[in-house]
């Protein structure tokens, strides 16, 4: 199951023009492509537990949401334009860019997200064995005979 549903979607196209009911194929592979980018994105930043607990709409909290309905709609557009034009429609640029401005505020901490504190730690002393919070190690190079 996908993060997003279609109103995550359809929120950023212009129903008149472009309305996903119509458009079975390229949804699912919009969302699926929406989803890698952003968990490529933020695998980093979130436990993989906390990422792979965004496994519905219902889950997945509301920023994650537009970002990925922006991504999304901004695939949809493209594909569908590019048919006609061979010049990228500038409607689609738009949504791409806003989208990778707010995963990119989700990196760097402008953009909190809600109910989620669960950040990955950087490499320390403490995820290795025997550590500095640990028993004294029962031998040691000097003990070698």
């Amino acid at each position: 199951m996908a993060i997003i549903d279609d109103v995550d979607i359809q929120t950023f196209l212009p129903i008149d023009k472009l309305n996903l009911d119509n458009l079975p194929d390229d949804v699912e592979a919009a969302k699926l492509d929406a989803e890698r980018i952003i968990r490529g994105y933020l695998a980093t930043v979130f436990q993989p537990a906390t990422l792979a607990s965004w496994a519905s709409p219902e889950t997945t909290p509301g920023q994650i949401r537009a970002i990925a309905g922006r991504f999304a709609a901004s695939r949809i557009y493209r594909t569908r334009y590019s048919e006609d034009d061979l010049d990228d429609p500038e409607f689609a640029q738009v949504l791409y860019n806003e989208a990778m401005n707010m995963l990119n505020g989700v990196l760097t901490g402008k953009i909190v997200l809600d109910d989620v504190d669960d950040t990955a730690s950087t490499f320390d002393n403490t995820f290795f064995y025997p550590n500095s919070t640990t028993e004294d190690p029962y031998f040691t190079m000097v003990d070698r005979y």
